[in-house]
Formats: C-alpha cells, sequence, structure tokens
C-alpha cells in the first residue's frame, strides 16, 4: 500500500514539473517572439527616421540666421525648412530664404530639402512644393507659404482675397533672396570700411597728438 501511495505521489510529481516545463518555454519562447517584434519595430522606426524628414529638436536653430527654429505644433512651424546634405546632415531654416542663402554664404550642397505643407504641416519635397507669396508673418517675412497640391494652393488664393496672396515660383523666392543677401553684405562691408576708416583716423588724431607733445617739449628746451 505504502509502495502504491509513493508511486502515485511521484507519478502527480512528474505530472506538475512537466507542465511547469512547458508553460516556462512557452513564456521564453513568447518573450523572444515580443522582444524580436520590438527589436523589428525600432529597427523600422529608426529606418524611417533616418532616411525621411526630421523634426527640429529644442535645442536646433537656423544654420543661416541663427534664429530659432520652430516645431510642427507652433503656429510658425509651417515655414519651417529642413535639408540633408550629401554627409547625411540635417539642417533647419526658420524661413524659405534662408534654405537658399545658406548655399550662397557656405560651401555646401544638399542631397534633400523639404518645406512645409502651409495646410497640414506635412514635410513635402522642396522641389515639387507649389509657393504663394501672401501678406502673412514669416519668421524671416518673407511671406510665401507652400502647399502639396495646386488645388489646395488655389483654394487658400481664392478664400484670402484680403491677403494678396498669388502663385510664386521658386526662381522668385531665390531673387528676393539674393537680394536681400548681397544688401545684407554691402551694409556689412560698409559698416567694415567705417570701422576701419574711424580706426585710421583715431591713429592719425594719436600720432599728431604725439608730435605736438614731442614740439612743446622740444620748445621747452
Amino acid at each position: 500500500m505504502k509502495k502504491l501511495f509513493a508511486v502515485m505521489i511521484a507519478f502527480f510529481l512528474m505530472i506538475i514539473v512537466s507542465a511547469c516545463g512547458d508553460e516556462a518555454a512557452e513564456n521564453e519562447q513568447k518573450d523572444g517572439q515580443e522582444t524580436a517584434a520590438t527589436e523589428m519595430k525600432h529597427e523600422e522606426n529608426d529606418h524611417d527616421h533616418g532616411d525621411g524628414p526630421h523634426e527640429p529638436g529644442a535645442n536646433d536653430v537656423c544654420a543661416f540666421c541663427n534664429m530659432k527654429v520652430y516645431d510642427e505644433a507652433d503656429p510658425m512651424g509651417v515655414f519651417t525648412a529642413q535639408a540633408k546634405t550629401k554627409d547625411g546632415e540635417y539642417v533647419f531654416f526658420d524661413d524659405s530664404g534662408c534654405l537658399l542663402n545658406i548655399t550662397r554664404r557656405d560651401d555646401v550642397e544638399f542631397e534633400e530639402t523639404w518645406v512645409r505643407d502651409y495646410i497640414t504641416s506635412e514635410w513635402i519635397d522642396a522641389d515639387s512644393a507649389i509657393p504663394v507669396k501672401a501678406d502673412i508673418k514669416t519668421p524671416m517675412k518673407y511671406g510665401y507659404a507652400f502647399f502639396k497640391e495646386n488645388e489646395s494652393a488655389e483654394k487658400f488664393i481664392s478664400e484670402n482675397n484680403d491677403k494678396n496672396p498669388a502663385m510664386a515660383t521658386w526662381e522668385q523666392i531665390d531673387q528676393v533672396s539674393k537680394e536681400r543677401y548681397m544688401k545684407k553684405m554691402k551694409m556689412n562691408n560698409d559698416s567694415m570700411d567705417k570701422n576701419s576708416d574711424s580706426m585710421e583716423k583715431d591713429s592719425d588724431m594719436d600720432g599728431e597728438s604725439e608730435m605736438h607733445g614731442d614740439s612743446e617739449e622740444d620748445s621747452g628746451h
């Protein structure tokens, strides 16, 4: 009887151990599948983030004028532009004119450029974007909004007559940007020339004072 009881106990223990082992193996397999799925998702997100346009960070500033770059949540964020350099670096601009002017100032080439759709804030390829000039406030006062489709641009124009909207081209934006850039460069050069002239004048005055002082000493002797 005792022997039979011992056999039954051993049998039940074997069943329990076997069940626990199966459950552990099932949980381990499930955890492995979840981990693999999570890693795959992260890899996909990293891939998408790395190849497409990025969102500006809190510390990002305009690569041309060093002013604040507005994110998507800000009303001025619809005017933010960005570019990807040949080296894979992403840079941001607070207005479309800065995107164009940086190539005049710096030796840089862009592989891709983007602007935001004025209605949806979606990043769109800059070359295919539809520009509209209007009396709207933009960060650097260029006054250009961009649209993904002609229909959206035309609708904006028809519904905002008070803003004097009109279809525009990148060539027009580039011309305006160039004029502003050249004007600023001239102002900077004029300011440097003025400072240089002022320094030379001060130097001449110092020289005359020294000569005058030497003359007085000579007459005293």
